[in-house]
This record gives C-alpha cells, sequence and structure tokens, in this order.
C-alpha cells in the first residue's frame, strides 16, 4: 500500500441504528535520510569558543562539556512532533449527536479524540492523548586539522505517551508508557494501540545549522 502500513478497525454500533465509527493508524513514511555530520573550516579552538555560547542562548540545556574529549551534551524537552514521526491517526464517529472526524499527528502533543468500541458493545470512548519528549544529545567535536573540524550530533530521543480512556459511564483509565531510540532509528509503543516512532532528524539539522550559521 506503496509502502505504508495501515492497521485499520471498523467499528459499527448495533445497539443504536445509525451509530457508527472507524479508526484509523497509519505508520510514518520511510525515513528521511540522517546527515548528523558537518565539517567546519575552523580549529577545534575555535570553534569551541563560538559553540558554547551560541547554545545557551537557544532553547538548548548544556548538561556538560568537556573540551579534552570535544564532547558537548545538551538536552531539549517538550512538544515532540517537529522532531519525531509517529504517523498519523484518524477517527470518525457517528451517533445521535451527529458526526465527528479527528485527524491529527500521532506525535501531536495533546489530542482529544472519540472512538467507538465493537469489542466492548460498541459503546463510545473518549480518549485524553499526551505525548512529551526528551532528546538527549551529544555533540562531539573533532579537528581535522589546523583549519578544519567535524561536528557531529547523535540524538537519544525518549517519548513519553499518556493516555486517559474514559467511557459514557465515566469511567476512566490512564495508562502511561515510554519508549526510546536513536538518531536515525525507530521504536514501537506495544499493545492494542501499538505506535510506531522515529527520528525527523530535524533537532540534528537545527543544531547543525546554528553552528555552522547557514
Amino acid at each position: 500500500m506503496n509502502q505504508v502500513t495501515k492497521v485499520m478497525v471498523v467499528l459499527f454500533l448495533t445497539v443504536l441504528v445509525g451509530c457508527a465509527g472507524k479508526f484509523e493508524y497509519t505508520r510514518p513514511t520511510s525515513p528521511p535520510t540522517l546527515n548528523n555530520s558537518v565539517v567546519i573550516t575552523k580549529s577545534k579552538d575555535e570553534l569551541w569558543k563560538i559553540i558554547v555560547p551560541m547554545l545557551g542562548k537557544q532553547f538548548f540545556v548544556i548538561n556538560n562539556l568537556d573540551k579534552d574529549s570535544g564532547i558537548i551534551n545538551i538536552s531539549y524537552s517538550g512538544d515532540p512532533e517537529k522532531y519525531v514521526d509517529c504517523g498519523w491517526i484518524n477517527s470518525y464517529v457517528k451517533n445521535a449527536r451527529g458526526e465527528r472526524t479527528y485527524s491529527f499527528p500521532a506525535s501531536k502533543a495533546y489530542q482529544e479524540y472519540e472512538v467507538m468500541d465493537l469489542e466492548h458493545g460498541g459503546g463510545l470512548l473518549f480518549f485524553n492523548r499526551k505525548m512529551s519528549l526528551e532528546g538527549r544529545m551529544n555533540i562531539i567535536v573533532e579537528e581535522m586539522d589546523g583549519t578544519k573540524s567535524r561536528v557531529t550530533a547523535n540524538t537519544k530521543y525518549i517519548l513519553t505517551k499518556t493516555t486517559t480512556v474514559r467511557d459514557v459511564q465515566n469511567r476512566s483509565n490512564t495508562l502511561t508508557d515510554t519508549i526510546s531510540f536513536n538518531s536515525g532509528q525507530e521504536s514501537t509503543f506495544a499493545g492494542r494501540a501499538a505506535t510506531t516512532c522515529r527520528s525527523t532528524s530535524k533537532l540534528e539539522d537545527e543544531v547543525l545549522t546554528l553552528l555552522t550559521g547557514h
């Protein structure tokens, strides 16, 4: 199906005539090319004097740095949507209150939506879904000669998904799950709501673009 794997559950409410629903999850498309290394025409000493204050002015947190080894560890915490691709979610429900359609990226930081649940009698379920990202990046500065240095950015992505599900009787259940993967890799939240996530490489691109100045 054009290299896109779709997991589809079609739910029909048989108790009330005219009630129906459909839920569809689409996996991420082919991963982007990972280019997490650049060569800059500056010595290691020159580059180090620029990198540290430059990173400190951005939204990154500098956790530690070691000039001798050329390693700077920074972190990002917040909205994962730009930096992680978890595919796409579509949900459609129809009942006495009308028709509702929900369509959103599965890496979205916050989303409320509804699903018809055939497995448990065709009832309506209300979802409250949150996603948060912690990205931990090692920036490695290696001197190639007296005038050039190679800068490489490697990131560990830690994704946390928290989902609260409530039924029409106001009974609810909350599940929190965490996955992790490195630059250019992917991982999957297991269970009935299996969701595959991978990096978009935009976090590495932003850091390297900041350091090269273009």
